[in-house]
C-alpha cells in the first residue's frame, strides 16, 4: 500500500486543482490576492500593489507575479489565482524527499511530503490562492542548514539569504521575524561556535534584505517611501491589534493544528515531545521552529487560521519521526493519547460532513425556529444537495471502522513484519483523510460557498462590463472590484472615495450590498439608494445618477 501513495498524492492534487476551479475564491484572501494581481494585469504595473488602483500597503508582491503569470496562461479565473500553489505543492513535495534523506532511511523520506500532502489543512492550502504555501516553502528552505545544524559554508549563507529573501518579498518581515527569532533560540540551546554562527546568522540575515530592498527602491522613485512607511505601520497593526476582527483565544493556534493538520498532529505529539529520543540536529531544529511559530502567532493579537501554517512542516516531520523511528519505544499513555485524539478527530469531522448536508435538506422544518433574519435568509436559499454530498460522511464511517478494527498503534511493532504493518495501517489512513479533503471539496464545499458567498458574487458578476460604480456598505470584501472586473479609467472623473460614491453628485450609477440586517440603516444614510432585491442574507441597491 505504502509504495503507491507517491501516485496518489500527484493524482489528489491534479484532481483537486481540477475540481476548484468551480469553486469561486473565497473572501477575503483568495479574493485579495486575486484582485491584487488582476490589476496588476491590467495596468502592466508590477512595481506597485494596488486594490481598486489604490496603494496597497500589506503584502510584498511576490505571490501577485506568480499569479499575474498564471493568469497569462489560464485567464483571470479561479484556476488561474490557485495555479501557483500547485507548482508549490508539487516542489515542495519533491523538495522534502530530498531534505529528508538523511535523517530518514531509504523509502522512508516519503512519510514526510505524504503526511503533509495528505493533512487536512495542507493538502487544502495547497490548492488555495493564498500567499502561505509559498511563504512556508521559502521560509524553510532559508532556514534548512540553520535548523541541521550545518557549518554554514559561504554557499550555504548565500543561498539561504536568497531563498529567506524570497520569503521577505512574499509576505513580508514576518519571515525575518521568525529566522531571527529561530537563530536566538537555537543559539541559547547549543553554546558551541556561538559567535562564528552568530556572524553567519546575521550574514543571512542582511542577504535576506536584498530581494524586498531592490524592489522598495524602485517604489521609492515613485512615491517617496509613502508606500514602504505604511507598509511597516500596519505589520505592527498587526502584531498589537486584532485587525479587521479576527481574534481569538491564546490557545487558538493549538486547537487550530491539532484539528487541521490532522493526522499528522496526532502522530506527531510522542517524538515532538520525546527530546532524548528524538534529539539529533535536524530535530532540535524542528522543535526550535514549531514552538517559535506557535508562540509567536499566539502572542500575536490578530488570530487567522493559516497564521500557523508554518507549523505543519514540522508537526508532518515529527509525525514521520514517530512512525519510522520511534513508535517501538511508546509508552502505553502515548498510545493511548494518539488513538484517542485520531479517533475522536475523525468521528467530529464525520459528525460534521454528516450534519451539513442532513441539516441542508431538512431546512424547511427547523429554520423556522432560528431567530435570526440573516441567517434564515441565506440558508433559505434554494441549493440542491443530491444523495452524493453524503459521500464524504460515508467516507468518514468507513475511516472510523478501519480505525476501530486496525488502530495505529495497537500492534507491537517488536518485529520488522509488525512495523511494515503498521507503515501499511498508515498508508491507508492516509488515502482515508486524503479521500475526505477531495470528496468534500467535491461535494459540500460548493454548496456551503453558496450560502456565505453567492448572492453577492452573482450580482456583481452582473456589473461586469457596465459603466458603473461597485461597493459594499457595512461589510468588507474584494469580491466587488474583482468580478465586476473594473478597469482603471471607472475612475476618471475622480470619484474614487466613498464620500463621493454615497453621498455627493455622481457621473455614473453607483451599485452595491450590504447585509441584510442593517437595510434599513443604509436607506436612512444615502436615501436616494433604491432597493434592488433581497437574497442569500444580503441587500443589493442602486444610487442613480441625479439629472
Amino acid at each position: 500500500m505504502a509504495r503507491f501513495l507517491p501516485l496518489a498524492i500527484i493524482l489528489l492534487f491534479g484532481t483537486c486543482f481540477f475540481g476548484t476551479n468551480n469553486l469561486q475564491l473565497f473572501d477575503w484572501d483568495e479574493l485579495n490576492f486575486a484582485e491584487i494581481s488582476r490589476e496588476m494585469l491590467v495596468t502592466d504595473n508590477w512595481v506597485q500593489p494596488t486594490v481598486n488602483y489604490l496603494p496597497f500597503h500589506e503584502k510584498p508582491p511576490l505571490f501577485s507575479w506568480m499569479q499575474l503569470l498564471s493568469y497569462k496562461i489560464f485567464g483571470v479565473s479561479p484556476r488561474g489565482a490557485r495555479f501557483p500553489n500547485l507548482v508549490c505543492g508539487i516542489v515542495t513535495f519533491l523538495l522534502l524527499l530530498q531534505l529528508g534523506k538523511k535523517s530518514f532511511g531509504g523509502n522512508d523520506r516519503r512519510w514526510w511530503p505524504l503526511f503533509l500532502g495528505l493533512s487536512v489543512l495542507p493538502a487544502l492550502y495547497a490548492q488555495s490562492g493564498i500567499i502561505d504555501p509559498w511563504f512556508n516553502l521559502f521560509t524553510l528552505a532559508g532556514l534548512w542548514w540553520s535548523l541541521t545544524g550545518a557549518a554554514l559554508t559561504a554557499r550555504q549563507v548565500l543561498l539561504s539569504g536568497l531563498v529567506l529573501g524570497l520569503a521577505v518579498l512574499t509576505k513580508g518581515p514576518a519571515a525575518g521575524l521568525i529566522a531571527g527569532l529561530c537563530w536566538l533560540v537555537l543559539l541559547l540551546v547549543n553554546p558551541a561556535h556561538r559567535g562564528r554562527r552568530a556572524a553567519r546568522y546575521l550574514a543571512i540575515g542582511l542577504l535576506s534584505l536584498l530581494p524586498i530592498g531592490i524592489w522598495l527602491v524602485f517604489l521609492w522613485q515613485e512615491d517617496g517611501g509613502y508606500f514602504a512607511r505604511e507598509f511597516l505601520r500596519y505589520q505592527a497593526r498587526l502584531f498589537f491589534r486584532e485587525d479587521a476582527g479576527h481574534g481569538g483565544f491564546p490557545g487558538y493556534h493549538v486547537v487550530v493544528l491539532l484539528l487541521g493538520c490532522f493526522p499528522a498532529s496526532w502522530l506527531a505529539l510522542p517524538a515532538l515531545f520525546n527530546r532524548r529520543r528524538f534529539s539529533d540536529p535536524t530535530d532540535r531544529g524542528m522543535r526550535v521552529l514549531f514552538w517559535v511559530v506557535l508562540v509567536l502567532f499566539s502572542v500575536v493579537n490578530t488570530k487567522i487560521v493559516h497564521y500557523s501554517s508554518l507549523c505543519y512542516f514540522p508537526l508532518c516531520w515529527f509525525a514521520a519521526r514517530t512512525l519510522t523511528g520511534g513508535e517501538a519505544h511508546l509508552s502505553p499513555r502515548w498510545r493511548r493519547v494518539v488513538r484517542t485524539g485520531l479517533l475522536s478527530s475523525w468521528i467530529l469531522y464525520t459528525l460534521l460532513l454528516l450534519a451539513v448536508p442532513l441539516l441542508a435538506i431538512t431546512a424547511a422544518y427547523w429554520l423556522p425556529l432560528v431567530d435570526d433574519a440573516e441567517v434564515t435568509a441565506r440558508l433559505a436559499m434554494l441549493v440542491t444537495w443530491p444523495w452524493y454530498t453524503f459521500v464524504p460522511g460515508v467516507v468518514g464511517i468507513a475511516g472510523i471502522v478501519f480505525q476501530t478494527n486496525a488502530a495505529l498503534l495497537r500492534t507491537n511493532p517488536a518485529s520488522t513484519t509488525a512495523q511494515n504493518q503498521l507503515k501499511n495501517r498508515a498508508a491507508t489512513y492516509l488515502l482515508f483523510t486524503g479521500l475526505l479533503t477531495l470528496t468534500t471539496l467535491c461535494t459540500i464545499v460548493p454548496r456551503v460557498q453558496q450560502y456565505t458567498q453567492g448572492a453577492p458574487v452573482a450580482f456583481f458578476k452582473e456589473l461586469r462590463g457596465r459603466d458603473v460604480y461597485v461597493g459594499t456598505a457595512y461589510y468588507k470584501s474584494y469580491a466587488h472590484w474583482y468580478y465586476a472586473d473594473l478597469p482603471p479609467e471607472r475612475y476618471a472623473d475622480g470619484c474614487r472615495e466613498r464620500q463621493c460614491r454615497f453621498h455627493e453628485n455622481i457621473s455614473k450609477p453607483l451599485y452595491f450590498a450590504s447585509p441584510a440586517r442593517v437595510t434599513e440603516q443604509v436607506l436612512r444614510e444615502v436615501p436616494d439608494a433604491v432597493l434592488l432585491r433581497q437574497a442569500g442574507g444580503f441587500s443589493f441597491y442602486v444610487r442613480e445618477v441625479k439629472r
